[in-house]
């Protein structure tokens, strides 16, 4: 019997190359860049993730979509009473009402905030 010659790895189907994307992916906000460059954004989703935090803490995932247009990136945020009552109640609102607008990231120390921005008025 004669040895058949190794094959390598089949060349994907133009079926498979278009499965899956990897620019779909959520992307995460650069929040020193949002404070610098004061940006105002509607927050469009928040989500509680249990254990996804840093060193597996609990932290709220904030969805938002910059006026100016960019892209719509994740904020993350670490959980607190306080923050997440204010989360929680902000997330149902989202869910009555529809986006949140007019917001700014804040920090203060070391802790980063969302703040209601005024609406800028028409000349």
């Amino acid at each position: 019997m004669k040895a058949q010659p190794a094959r390598g790895p089949r060349a994907p189907s133009t079926k498979d190359a278009t499965a899956f994307s990897f620019s779909s992916a959520s992307k995460y906000a650069v929040k020193d860049d949002y404070l610098a460059k004061h940006v105002i954004f509607a927050i469009t989703a928040i989500e509680y993730q249990e254990d996804a935090g840093f060193d597996g803490a609990p932290r709220w995932a904030v969805t938002v979509t910059p006026d100016d247009g960019d892209t719509t990136e994740i904020i993350t945020l670490q959980s607190n009473d306080k923050r997440d009552a204010e989360m929680r109640t902000a997330a149902e609102h989202i869910a009555k009402h529809g986006p949140i607008r007019n917001v700014r990231l804040v920090k203060h120390g070391k802790a980063y905030y969302f703040e209601t921005v005024a609406e800028a008025k028409a000349p």
